[in-house]
């Protein structure tokens, strides 16, 4: 075949062929090559080697600096017809060196294991012999803490060597198992191929010529990382947005540019098509009475607040003001780029990241958006406070991981999802135990009569809560409470004669219905009570499920 072409030149990876550029998506990168090769006049084959385990061939791309015409790009498997037989010579010799060292390893580790059942035995003697000898001798103070110590220390010594060398084996278990890898790999050249990208360039004269090839590739990704650094005095907060970028590509990512994009490549999908709608009824409706705190559960937990629970380290944050603070460097800015479908982070710096398990951050940006600063409770559900800090959402925010700071000490982690530009975001900052909020059932009573009708087939019930919310810091606090009424879903349950003191803020919360939010502040030493009273009717021999 290469008697079709004037030259046909093979690039090996780092042999003047080298990836340049790469850009993450969230399931995938993108990788950009370059190389330097001597084109003759006349049709030119250049086969790029990509060590990418999974490439895409549909997304192989090439373009040619030179003067000439671009015939052919495109994806290429070629076999390994040789087997290197220098190379596994060289890995087989070093295998065999590694199985001596252990074995030798092992048999130190015998050793090890005889001087204990030695050791053992002097315990096992020491059992039986000298209380014999106390019949007529009792042993002194100095001889007894003189073999007690011999044991200790020797049983101390011997397994401090014991665990040293149990590692050793382990790790050239693991040597010892790689090479096995290779090996089988090199001794089968029959399954091994080289990934190329095949261009076929005609050339008008002699000249050198650079190539870019591009692709795609599966087995890399990122995800946004926040770090939220709060003030000691809750003046304000910055938020660092940072990229956890995994690559198990197979190719290393050396001294190269990186960027991370929001773009999702599109894959197989088609355009969706539009259907008509149409209603109906099922062939039976079961008589199910669902009520009360079931109901408005799921309301708390689909809440667009995002408000999670903090990890356990964010359960008591440290609220007083460290040592004075020493001015600290900044994170260095990625730039950012608009594109028509999303926007990318381009890293100022270029990159070097290996093929692997392990996982790279890398800053961003860093914001600060005006933040305001309250406690939120919801006490029907959880009687903790938590200290949240309330931002508008601009439309670069990301959904992912944030690691909360408070004063400079690491507090919680909570999720923060996507939100549209100009909504609101709370971001949780732990419990404060300065606040406590206490909800408590005052009354809980049959009635005879439901509102001056009696109907002895059904059950008539009169509640009343009270909530308090007390505040024991020296400052004062401003609280966001919510919380609810029962909502009845059939109309076998009735809920009436709903009084609320004080009327709520905001009823409805979020187009919820039943669920009502206060805002109050509260001074040091205040305490704000709230009181909910309602009756409900449901059938006698029917559980009544929220309630």
């Amino acid at each position: 075949m290469s008697g079709q072409f004037v030259q046909d030149r093979f690039i090996a990876q780092n042999d003047g062929n080298r990836i340049e550029e790469v850009v993450v998506f969230k399931d995938r990168a993108y990788v950009k090559r370059r190389a330097q090769v001597a084109a003759a006049r006349g049709i030119n084959r250049v086969l790029m080697e990509i060590l990418a385990l999974e490439p895409d061939p549909d997304s192989i791309q090439a373009a040619v600096r030179g003067d000439g015409e671009l015939l052919s790009v495109q994806y290429r498997e070629i076999p390994v017809r040789e087997s290197p037989r220098q190379d596994v010579q060289t890995l087989e010799k070093k295998r065999k060196q590694l199985v001596h060292k252990k074995s030798a390893l092992l048999g130190e580790r015998a050793v090890k294991e005889k001087q204990t059942v030695f050791l053992d035995s002097v315990l096992g003697f020491a059992d039986t012999e000298i209380p014999k000898s106390l019949k007529t001798q009792f042993p002194d103070t100095e001889d007894l803490e003189n073999l007690l110590g011999f044991l200790g220390e020797n049983y101390q010594q011997i397994g401090a060597q014991a665990r040293d060398l149990d590692k050793r084996v382990e790790v050239l278990e693991e040597e010892i198992a790689v090479l096995d890898r290779a090996l089988t790999l090199l001794r089968h050249p029959e399954t091994a191929i080289r990934r190329v990208v095949e261009v076929l360039f005609d050339a008008r004269k002699d000249q050198e010529i650079g190539i870019e090839a591009a692709y795609v590739t599966e087995n890399a990704s990122w995800e946004p990382v926040y770090k939220v650094d709060v003030s000691p005095d809750l003046s304000g907060l910055s938020m660092t947005l940072f990229a956890r970028i995994r690559q198990q590509t197979g190719e290393a990512w050396a001294d190269i540019r990186l960027s991370v994009s929001k773009a999702v490549p599109v894959s197989g999908a088609a355009l969706p098509d539009p259907e008509s709608w149409h209603l109906s009824l099922p062939s039976s409706v079961p008589p199910i009475a669902i009520a009360g705190k079931a109901r408005i559960s799921k309301a708390h937990t689909d809440t667009d607040y995002d408000l999670e629970e903090p990890d356990e380290a964010g359960a008591s944050p440290p609220f007083a003001a460290s040592d004075a603070p020493v001015t600290e460097a900044g994170f260095r800015q990625a730039a950012e780029r608009e594109l028509p479908l999303a926007f990318e982070y381009e890293l100022p710096q270029r990159i070097h990241m290996p093929s692997g398990d392990s996982e790279t951050l890398l800053p961003l940006h860093t914001r600060k958006p005006e933040g305001e600063f309250f406690f939120y409770t919801v006490p029907r559900e959880d009687p903790l406070p938590y200290l949240v800090c309330r931002v508008v959402a601009d439309s670069r925010l990301l959904a992912g991981r944030v690691n909360v700071h408070f004063g400079g000490r690491f507090v919680g982690s909570t999720a923060l999802s996507a939100r549209e530009a100009g909504a609101e975001l709370l971001i949780n900052l732990g419990v404060d135990r300065g606040v406590q909020v206490r909800r408590e059932k005052l009354t809980d009573k049959l009635t005879e009569t439901f509102f001056g009708m009696m109907d002895r087939s059904a059950v008539a019930r009169e509640l009343e809560y009270r909530i308090v919310v007390e505040n024991l810091k020296a400052e004062a606090v401003r609280v966001w409470l919510f919380d609810a009424v029962p909502v009845s879903t059939t109309d076998r349950v009735q809920v009436k004669g709903i009084e609320i003191t004080p009327e709520p803020d905001v009823a409805d919360e979020q187009d919820r219905e039943g669920v009502m939010r206060w805002e109050f502040e509260l001074t040091p030493g205040g305490v704000q009570e709230i009181r909910t009273r309602f009756f409900v009717k449901y059938p006698r021999h029917s559980p009544l499920l929220g309630l």
